[in-house]
């Protein structure tokens, strides 16, 4: 069975904060949830971790067999999540739901809003295996990139966002995180959610919310 975080009792992992006395929503920043090692420049001291350090390295390859970068998210608000085309319980459910939940986006903010989903399967998970399943979805993949990679870099990916619980025991892929990671347009975090099931009003109602927020331009 796939594993949510687990909840605490003011709803799992609600990192919202209302900053009443300036009048903005602001979405919290949790900590960084590990970084992958990979060869970059060191950031400097004073930098903020960005979610896709976790992606440092390493270069994958999208359903249309193109190589994908993180940094081509730039600008971009950025909902992550990760998946395996085999998988016949919670993958299928939750990327219909973000395939209904894009679909609902104003155009506007459809412009504004990268669904990526990385396979977890990558030796069965070919670019053309994940644009069959991108078509069978029903997502619109002029905002929605399926990814695959090397199985080292994809393994490295898994152990720093902590995707399967740890022990001595074999992975299996049906036991992998179900969380989405909402990543705002400078790279931080902003939001894990349990992602079991998908709130689609919720992520309407909080992608919007970032897309209001002024942002600060990347360091």
């Amino acid at each position: 069975m796939p594993f949510s975080p687990p909840a605490d009792p003011r709803r799992s992992r609600r990192l919202l904060l209302l900053q009443s006395a300036a009048g903005v929503l602001a979405l919290g920043l949790p900590p960084r949830m590990g970084a992958a090692a990979g060869p970059a420049k060191p950031a400097p001291a004073d930098a903020t971790p960005g979610f896709f350090d976790n992606f440092r390295g390493i270069t994958l390859r999208d359903q249309d067999n193109k190589p994908l970068r993180t940094a081509q998210f730039n600008s971009k608000l950025v909902l992550v999540h990760f998946v395996f085309t085999g998988c016949s319980t919670t993958c299928p459910i939750q990327t219909r739901a973000l395939a209904d939940m894009q679909a609902q986006l104003a155009p506007a903010l459809r412009r504004q809003v990268q669904l990526l989903s990385v396979s977890l399967d990558p030796l069965h998970d070919s670019p053309q295996v994940l644009k069959a399943y991108a078509q069978r979805m029903g997502a619109d993949e002029s905002g929605w990139r399926f990814a695959t990679g090397r199985p080292p870099d994809i393994e490295r990916v898994s152990d720093a966002l902590r995707l399967f619980r740890p022990g001595p025991q074999a992975r299996k892929l049906d036991d992998h995180s179900t969380a989405l990671w909402l990543v705002d347009a400078t790279g931080q975090l902003r939001m894990r959610y349990s992602g079991n099931p998908v709130d689609v009003p919720r992520l309407l109602r909080e992608l919007a919310a970032l897309a209001a927020l002024p942002q600060a331009p990347k360091a």
